[in-house]
């Protein structure tokens, strides 16, 4: 009885130790005088596009001028 409850212990260790081991520190660290918020972020992505939501429709789409989905103009 005390061998299965050791084995399914140490299964439930093992599973929460790998799952921590593969997320590879995604979660956001708490630092030590207690502030929580996370990194400030850097610049856009190489090839990231900015999107303007249509007035017409409330699609977003890439800046240009007319909207892809109701064809209508957009504003920049």
């Amino acid at each position: 009885m005390w061998l299965k409850i050791l084995v399914l212990v140490a299964a439930v260790a093992v599973v929460v130790y790998g799952f921590r081991a593969l997320s590879g520190g995604r979660q956001t660290k708490v630092k030590r005088d207690g502030d929580t918020q996370p990194p400030a972020r850097g610049q856009a992505r190489d090839g990231a596009v900015d999107l303007v939501q249509c007035d017409s429709c409330g699609a977003y789409t890439p800046d240009a001028k007319h909207c892809t989905s109701c064809g209508n103009l957009t504003k920049n």
